[in-house]
């Protein structure tokens, strides 16, 4: 008769071992949309900003009349 290796259950093939280099370079290339993404939106939202804040009025725009209105009238 011919005799078989039984068969282990839950026991996978050894697997070469993974290096630090490797799982950093597939880190770096998974997230590196997500990070140019992020810049991006980061950029409009800086942009947006600096366009608001240039367009606020200054309180010196806002006096009229110039040297009238420092004047005093007594009666």
């Amino acid at each position: 008769m011919i005799q078989q290796k039984p068969k282990r259950i839950g026991r996978r093939p050894a697997k070469e071992p993974v290096s630090t280099m490797d799982t950093l370079h597939d880190t770096v290339t998974i997230m590196k949309p997500f990070v140019v993404l992020s810049i991006k939106a980061l950029q409009v939202i800086a942009s947006a900003l600096v366009f608001i804040i240039k367009n606020i009025p200054k309180p010196e725009d806002h006096k009229t009349g110039g040297s009238k209105s420092n004047k005093v009238i007594k009666i």
